[in-house]
């Protein structure tokens, strides 16, 4: 397991979410880069192995899909970010898709159910092999 050491500069920003796993996430501006950020996110699985099949992160400008499909062993903590576009460094967000819940996205698509986008599911297909 590597150690993310946050850089002097970072700007540690406090959780946000109501995503229990996400134990640290910082900012901080990119170096001679106007309107570009470095975003990072650690999620830890502290009470039971996590699986994750998606990381989203957003900005006021663009949306980052990453998919990800691993299970995160108990004890063990995950590294994700990006360098990312945005106006305000305090509109940088994320969302996370644990594999359950693509899952069961998938399941309520193929039963007709409202509120499940298509490029969602399609996007959850690919990244978990279902075909």
């Amino acid at each position: 397991m590597s150690v993310y050491q946050m850089p002097a500069d970072a700007q540690y920003v406090p959780l946000e979410s109501n995503f229990k796993y996400v134990k640290e996430r910082t900012i901080e501006p990119l170096k001679g880069k106007s309107g570009w950020w470095k975003y990072h996110l650690t999620v830890c699985a502290t009470d039971h192995s996590l699986g994750i099949t998606e990381v989203i992160l957003k900005s006021d400008m663009e949306t980052i899909y990453q998919g990800v499909n691993k299970v995160i062993p108990k004890g063990d903590c995950s590294y994700y970010g990006a360098v990312m576009k945005a106006r305000d460094g305090k509109s940088l967000g994320y969302k996370i898709i644990q594999t359950h819940e693509a899952v069961d996205s998938i399941l309520a698509f193929k039963q007709g159910k409202p509120g499940v986008s298509l490029n969602d599911v399609s996007r959850y297909r690919f990244i978990l092999n279902i075909y």
